[in-house]
Order: structure tokens, then sequence, then C-alpha cells
């Protein structure tokens, strides 16, 4: 647990960053610090350190990270679940103090948001997990199978550090870096065994995916289209872990594929690769392979049949299914390598629906394209877009999910927002009405 610094603030901002006090060396620096939460003086985790625009390590369950050899003048940047944390980047140069304070602001209810297929997942910044829509397998974790409008609460789970939704199965990382699931006919969450030391977790339709803090990647559950990456394609019940490939960062899954980031700017995928969302020129894969065109990437997402990268310049970069435009470069071809998303910069994060694409700017706008057919690119109409087009009404966005056909997103004042696909609640409005305009969400957490 990160201990709680005396001079920790109350900032005024969602996330700011107190300007590094950094170690004195000759030339180069020694770098370290705790990231915390200034509302509970706890480490963040996930957080995902660059030098000059290359990934140099990534934040410990707890917090804490070191980066050595940094020269003085370098441009340092810290990225939490993709986006940009203010301010832009902050100067290597001597000095006496090496701490570093992130703050969500008090009135800023969620730490991270998550889509499911039908559902929705919100980490409040006291630990717990609050979940809304629908629930046939168990997903929302309140012990039920009944849906639920108003957000139902994960039951026995506290001190939770990151959530990740998918189809029909949640999961959850705790600060302890253990990592809890549920759904698939499991109502309330259970630990998994045999699992330590993680510092990230990703959901998929039937497996999970989970990033030790050395680098490793393990899975387990369903894996006969060797999503699980361990070169075969049987199933496994307990974490195995993924051939050849350390040095990761960060890890997404979907249906029958996963997804990886290694701290060099590469991305790797295995899995089915019927839509070519693996990146590659092949039938799919048991094991990693590099998707080659790629690189300076420093966030991923997936759907189960399309990909998306946030470059290090801003730039969003997508690949696999392109039948409703979800990649966003003019067209509705498939291509055979990663394409540039039209008209899109200074993009600091990115999130993946089932067929279509939203991205959140570093002025707090949001843009969205590809299926429009309940409302999800937020623009007021159910019409498709082939490249990006800018989601009405929102400004001041901090934070954005992509579910299946819906999204999520938080405001810098706490307000949630929803829009798209509500047959569910998913929106958690109040009501199973389809919203092609985000509508301000009035969540009773009780």
């Amino acid at each position: 647990m990160a201990p709680k610094y005396k001079r920790l603030l109350v900032l005024m901002l969602f996330i700011f960053i107190v300007p590094a006090q950094f170690l004195t060396a000759a030339g180069n620096h020694t770098i370290s610090g705790w990231i915390l939460n200034s509302a509970t003086g706890q480490g963040i985790p996930l957080v995902r350190v660059t030098v000059d625009g290359i990934l140099a390590v990534g934040t410990s369950p707890q917090g804490y990270f070191k980066l050595a050899d940094v020269k003085t003048g370098a441009q340092i940047r810290f990225y939490r679940d993709g986006w940009l944390l203010a301010p832009n980047f902050i100067t290597a140069s001597d000095s006496q103090s090496n701490i570093i304070i992130i703050g969500h602001e008090k009135n800023e209810p969620f730490m991270q948001l998550s889509g499911g297929h039908s559902y929705s997942m919100a980490l409040r910044n006291d630990g717990t997990v609050w979940s809304w829509g629908h629930n046939r397998f168990g997903q929302i974790g309140n012990d039920t199978v009944t849906e639920s409008s108003p957000p139902a609460k994960a039951s026995g789970l506290t001190g939770v550090a990151a959530i990740s939704a998918c189809f029909t199965q949640s999961a959850a990382l705790k600060e302890d870096g253990t990592v809890w699931v549920w759904g698939r006919s499991i109502k309330k969450p259970e630990p998994v065994k045999d699992l330590a030391d993680i510092s990230v977790v990703a959901a998929g339709w039937s497996h999970m995916m989970a990033l030790r803090c050395d680098g490793t990647v393990w899975g387990w559950g369903l894996n006969d289209a060797g999503q699980l990456g361990n070169g075969t394609d049987t199933q496994s019940a307990t974490p195995a872990q993924v051939r050849n490939l350390n040095s990761v960062v960060a890890i997404a899954a979907a249906r029958n594929h996963s997804i990886a980031l290694k701290k060099d700017g590469t991305v790797w995928a295995w899995g089915a690769n019927e839509s070519g969302q693996l990146g590659i020129k092949s039938n799919g894969s048991n094991r990693p392979k590099q998707i080659s065109s790629l690189e300076g990437i420093i966030s991923i997402a997936t759907s189960a049949t399309h990909g998306v990268a946030l470059k290090n310049d801003g730039t969003v970069w997508t690949w696999g299914d392109n039948s409703h435009g979800q990649l966003g470069d003019g067209t509705n071809v498939a291509p055979l390598s990663p394409v540039k998303a039209l008209q899109l910069t200074e993009v600091t994060a990115i999130s993946a629906g089932e067929k279509h694409t939203i991205a959140l700017k570093k002025d707090g706008t949001v843009y969205a394209w590809g299926f429009n057919h309940d409302g999800q690119l937020g623009d007021g109409t159910i019409i498709e877009s082939h490249v990006p087009i800018q989601v009405a009404n929102l400004s001041a966005i901090t934070a954005i999910a992509a579910g299946g056909n819906h999204n999520l997103a938080q405001s810098s004042n706490g307000v949630l927002w929803g829009w798209g696909a509500n047959v569910n609640g998913q929106l958690g409005d109040g009501t199973t009405l389809n919203r092609s305009k985000p509508v301000m969400l009035q969540l009773d957490l009780k």
C-alpha cells in the first residue's frame, strides 16, 4: 500500500500532476515515486510512463514506478487507461525530491468505466464495483441473475483497483494484486487461484487474460481458437503463461482472440483471425504474432472483430472488420494492414465497441465512427459513419468506455453520460429507450 504523504493535495482538475521533483544525477537521472489518488491516499495502478514517446515502465498495483538513466530534458508522460494525464508532459531536470501526486477530484465518482455487451460497470473511488443492465449470466455480480436498471454493487468486493467487462463475464483487479471474476453463471465475485502480483486484467467472451508485474501474460478459459496464446487449442481452468511474450505493459481480450502492447511500443496478437482482427496475414495463431506495421503505440483496444491502437503522436490506427466503417478510414473495405483513422489528432483515449469505435481528444471532446443502428455514434441520428464524427453535447470529458452497442463517458464535474443501445437498461437512465445523443445519468449508488 502506498504511503500517505502529508503534503497530499486536494486538486482542482480530474487528474493533475504536481510537477515531479527529481533526484539529482550527473547528466542522467533515476526517477521514482508513488502515483497517488489524492482523495484516498492510495496508489494508482495501471499508469503507463513514456520517456520521449517510448513506453518505459508501468506502475505496480500499489502505484510505484522507477525510471533509470533518464536524460536531462527528456519528456515524460503518464497515461491511465489510455488517456494522457495532465499536464501534457513534464521535463526531467535537476532537483531534490521524487514524489508525483495525481488526484481525482472528490466529486468525480468513478475511477474507471467499462462496457460489457449489454451491461455497464463502474469502479468507484472507494474501491467498490457497480454494474447495471443485462444480468442473465450473473455478470453484474450481485448474487442474482436479474437485470438491474439502478446500479447494483458487486457482492463482497472491496479494495478494487481496476475492472474489465466483456460479453457475459466480468473481472476485477484488487489493490493486493489478486484477480476476482464473475459471470458465465457465477453470480458473485470469486478469486482466481494460483494468480498473484497482477497489474492488469482483461475479460474476453469466454476467456480471461492477466498481466503480471514482471511483464508476462497469463490466460485461462476457452481456447478453441488459441486465444490463450500458450501454443495449444486446449482450454485451461487455471492460468497458463502466454508463450514467448514478455515486457508487456497492456492487454486486451475479446471473443476469441487477445492482444498485448509491449514496452517497446509494438503490438502482438493471437487467437482467431477470421475478420483480420489479429492485424496479420494468417488464419489465426495459438501464440503471439507481431503486427508488423505498428510502432510507437501507447494504448490498445479490441472488439470481437476489429482492433484499435493509439500512437504516441495522438493518431489512431485500426485493423480488422470494416463492414460498417468502424476503422474510420473513409471506407467499408477491410484493409490488409492497420490504417489511420481520418481527421483525428490529439487523441488521449480509445475504446472499441462491437462494430463502432470511440475516441477522447485532449480538448475533452469525444468522436465516434462505425455502426449506428442504436445511436451509438451519439450524433442524433442512426446513420453509420465511415469517418470520425463528434459526439453531440459532450465537453470536458475525462473518461470513456464502449460497450457492445452503447457508450459511457464521465466529465470533469463528475457527471456520467450514456448513449446508444438501452434495451437491457445498460445506460442506467431508468428506461429501456435507445439514445442517439448522450443523456445525463442520475445513478442511485446505495
